[in-house]
């Protein structure tokens, strides 16, 4: 859970784990069930029938189907005790440093075995930190600065989207969500363009580095999924699929005014250090 964000079920029986918000499924697999084929490798991940009763079993043919049905798989490479034993396999050690990256499913004789696009390292699958996670070290980041107390509380509130930030913003964009005109204040957030993390104090507080955007579009922001040219034409990531981009609604979307040019320079770096193309 502390490294890939995915929760056992049980620690004593479960086979593998999900991560529902990022549909990631991680299965425990075998070091020796790995198998080359003429194409690459594949690894043994689950039999049709028990070789015994267990909760692990039911599980993992539920965490197979939740790949099948378009989750991401990976599988964690264990090394058993002992190999040829017939009882309860015990874990000797597990691969601490590379995942395995699973391509198709595949049945065979009784068996199910998952292809293997490629070994990966746990730092790049690593749980993402979430907005949560992100907010309390930037607020705590903020007390442990020597300011006075009202810079301080101004950093705070515009670090939370709310205070006097939130309320220039908005006046600049006219009270509405800058793309979709929205005039619902209790759905706008005031998102930062550049982020608070490598913004000066300066930066932290200037209205120009804000959008007001629709919450759905500003977590898509914050995220890098997508970013603005500066004629404000909406630019979309490659990682939304065309559903995704219909659920969402922003294709051909823009900015409903000019951006200034202090905006302009904000946005760049969104583009350059955000934006995943």
């Amino acid at each position: 859970m502390e490294t890939l964000g995915a929760r056992l079920n049980n620690p004593r029986w479960s086979w593998g784990a999900t991560d529902r918000s990022n549909r990631r499924v991680f299965l425990r697999v075998w070091q020796d069930l790995i198998q080359e084929t003429t194409t690459g490798e594949r690894v043994h991940i689950a039999r049709d029938k028990p070789r015994r009763n267990s909760h692990g079993f039911k599980e993992r043919h539920e965490h197979i189907a939740l790949i099948c049905a378009g989750y991401e798989g990976f599988g964690v490479v264990c090394t058993a005790v002992d190999p040829d034993t017939t009882d309860v396999r015990k874990i000797a050690s597990f691969d601490e440093d590379f995942l395995l990256r699973f391509g198709r499913v595949t049945k065979e004789n009784g068996n199910t075995y998952a292809e293997i696009l490629e070994h990966v390292s746990v730092d790049v699958v690593a749980r993402p930190e979430t907005a949560e996670d992100i907010l309390v070290e930037d607020l705590r980041a903020i007390i442990r600065q020597k300011l006075e107390a009202t810079i301080k509380e101004a950093l705070v509130n515009a670090r939370v989207g709310q205070g006097l930030f939130r309320l220039q913003v908005l006046k600049n964009w006219g009270n509405r969500c800058a793309v979709t005109g929205s005039t619902t204040l209790e759905a706008i957030r005031a998102s930062h363009i550049k982020p608070w993390r490598v913004s000066s104090n300066e930066e932290r507080l200037d209205p120009q580095n804000g959008l007001p955007l629709i919450a759905s579009l500003d977590a898509l922001f914050d995220a890098g999924l997508i970013s603005f040219e500066p004629t404000g034409k909406m630019v979309v990531s490659r990682n939304l699929s065309s559903s995704e981009r219909l659920i969402f609604s922003i294709d051909n979307r823009e900015l409903q005014k000019p951006l200034t040019k202090v905006a302009k320079r904000f946005l760049a770096y969104h583009r350059k250090h955000i934006f995943r193309t």
